[in-house]
């Protein structure tokens, strides 16, 4: 599977019917995920969090917006096990696990637009910080998940 960088934008863009167009268009010439990897920067968090592995809330990390962006939902299932090959892929790492952390508007705004039935299992992993070569560090162990994984950063990895 490949590893795809994917600017997302804001809520608002939800609704600029090009965009989504777009983004649907992009997820139909794609495989498949089996799962998907989002490291999103709108989550810093050292060390390296995962995510819920349990159906928990969506993170609406955003304000001022009107209301109908606040009511939007995506149940994606859990990937526990995304989480555990994350974990090996990452020996000599802490990380942590929030079990309570939803996605937020990084993750499910993109997802909404490609995979709207809500059907690919997510985990969504903080960055442990935005410099860049700690960042570039990361992304070699993180794009070994492509054998079972597809990344998309800001992000996203889904897995094949």
């Amino acid at each position: 599977m490949p590893v795809i960088f994917l600017a997302h934008g804001s809520p608002l863009l939800l609704d600029d019917k090009r965009w989504v167009g777009e983004l649907a268009a992009w997820a139909q010439a794609m495989p498949r995920p089996k799962s998907v990897l989002m490291l999103s920067a709108h989550w810093l968090d050292r060390p390296i969090t995962v995510g819920a592995t349990r159906p928990v809330p969506l993170v609406y990390d955003f304000y001022g917006f009107p209301a109908k962006y606040y009511d939007t939902k995506y149940p994606a299932p859990p990937t526990p096990g995304l989480a555990v090959r994350l974990r090996q892929l990452l020996p000599g790492e802490p990380v942590a696990h929030d079990d309570e952390r939803g996605l937020d508007h990084g993750a499910y705004v993109p997802l909404v637009c490609m995979y709207p039935a809500a059907n690919v299992p997510v985990l969504q992993v903080s960055l442990p910080s935005l410099d860049p070569t700690e960042l570039f560090a990361l992304g070699r162990p993180v794009s070994a998940c492509g054998t079972g994984a597809r990344a998309w950063r800001p992000a996203l990895r889904a897995t094949a």
